[in-house]
């Protein structure tokens, strides 16, 4: 005898008609709610004046900077915008005003530019600056009302605009002297003092915080170079604000801080916040700082070169404190009469061949701005990489550059002749050895 583990064919039928018919009898959700008309989604229609999207100000702006129609939107964005631009920008002055034809049964009539002008009782006359002409409609807007008017359904200069030209006199001098318009006019001149103006606070804010980062950068800058020009460390064991041992750098900034109340105030506010707090006197700044100054200075000896035009270059090799070959770079040149020679840096490579070094110096000299072609001497040590006749540095230059010279280091050179002349001599080469083992018996030992 076997038993059905599962539902037959027949009992799930049922089970689904039973269901439908209890959904069928149950209200819907959509019932109880009332549909939306315009959903969020529905296609924008094409907008008309007064009627701009205010979700999208930067399509607005760049309508309004293409059309200087007189479209203007609600939103705050908007509204700054047109105060910064002001109303000349709308007004449309110059162009035609075939927009404007209206039909007066057998008679036709048009904006005029006489419009933007009103004359007063005793004759003077003033220009209507708060009267815009929009060519997309053909009718005239009231730039301030537009901006300021909260209740813009009663007011044609703000809704759909002003087109009854056959009473445009009499009725732009009654808008003009309602006291809705008087109310706007004065929330716009509000706007534009200087005095009371929002953002012209806050940028006079930021100024005057501008100007006090400004001062303390001027003197972290000063004790840098200070330090620089006469090559002191900068660091010491600790960079904490009041140690003795936290280096010359933080150690001259506390010594100006004693003399100058603006420094000594922006220590106390702001030293030893730790990682995350400006403060313009950390390591990470101080290291930006100098680097921004080398480039400075580089930057300007390059200059100088090329200005002078041809120039001697310099080279040798030699390892820094990690054991790490590096090759010093200086030109030679004369500006305005006098011989200058500087150093442009340090370059590493890791071939000591000459078609390595030829290519290190060439990439760096041609990254700085300096043509090889102008280089009229190299000189270099005597090693058969360096000065080597057929595949050393300066034959390499040369190939580029026949004018550039080279001549042998003449220290160098001194050298090796010194050398050279103390082994002809017998009693020299026993006189500098004896002299060398006294000096090394010594000087191995503080008590001897």
């Amino acid at each position: 005898m076997s038993f059905r583990k599962h539902e037959s064919g027949a009992s799930k039928r049922r089970a689904l008609k039973i269901r439908n018919e209890y959904e069928a009898k149950t209200p819907k959700l959509s019932n109880f709610f009332q549909p939306i008309e315009n959903p969020v989604f529905e296609p924008k229609m094409k907008k008309t004046v007064g009627e701009i999207d205010t979700n999208t100000d930067e399509k607005i702006l760049t309508e309004l900077e293409i059309n200087k129609d007189a479209s203007l939107s609600m939103s705050e964005t908007v509204r700054e915008k047109c105060i910064q631009l002001g109303p000349a920008y709308f007004q449309n002055k110059n162009n035609g005003f075939s927009a404007s034809l209206r039909d007066y049964k057998n008679q036709k009539r048009y904006f005029s530019c006489n419009f933007f002008i009103r004359t007063l009782v005793n004759g003077e006359k003033h220009e209507r600056l708060w009267l815009m002409y929009s060519e997309s409609t053909g009718n005239v807007f009231c730039f301030v009302c537009m901006l300021f008017n909260s209740n813009s359904s009663m007011n044609p200069f703000v809704k759909n605009g002003f087109s009854n030209w056959k009473k445009g006199d009499e009725r732009i001098s009654g808008h003009e002297n309602s006291s809705v318009h008087q109310v706007c006019t004065m929330k716009w001149l509000h706007r534009l003092n200087n005095k009371t103006n929002i953002n012209k606070q806050l940028t006079k804010q930021l100024e005057v915080e501008e100007n006090y980062w400004i001062d303390i950068l001027k003197r972290v800058v000063e004790a840098i170079r200070f330090l620089l020009t006469r090559g002191l460390a900068f660091r010491g064991s600790h960079e904490v604000i009041g140690v003795t041992d936290n280096g010359n750098y933080l150690g001259i900034l506390e010594l100006i801080a004693k003399f100058d109340p603006v420094l000594k105030a922006h220590i106390e506010n702001y030293g030893n916040k730790g990682r995350g707090s400006v403060s313009y006197i950390s390591k990470t700044i101080c290291e930006e700082l100098i680097g921004i100054m080398s480039l400075k200075v580089f930057d300007h000896i390059v200059d100088e070169i090329i200005k002078s035009k041809y120039f001697g270059i310099v080279v040798d090799s030699t390892s820094d404190l990690a054991h790490i070959d590096q090759l010093s770079i200086i030109i030679r040149y004369c500006l305005n009469g006098t011989v200058h020679e500087r150093f442009l840096g340090f370059v590493s490579f890791h071939s000591h061949t000459g078609e390595a070094l030829a290519t290190t110096v060439l990439v760096f000299l041609k990254r700085s701005g300096i043509d090889i072609a102008n280089c009229r001497a190299q000189t270099y040590d005597n090693a058969a990489n360096m000065s080597g006749r057929y595949r050393g540095l300066q034959a390499q230059i040369k190939e580029l550059n026949d004018l550039a010279f080279y001549v042998p280091c003449v220290a160098h050179s001194l050298n090796l002749v010194g050398d050279c002349s103390a082994k002809e001599c017998l009693e020299a080469i026993n006189f500098f050895s004896i002299l060398q083992k006294l000096y090394a018996f010594f000087a191995a030992s503080t008590h001897r």
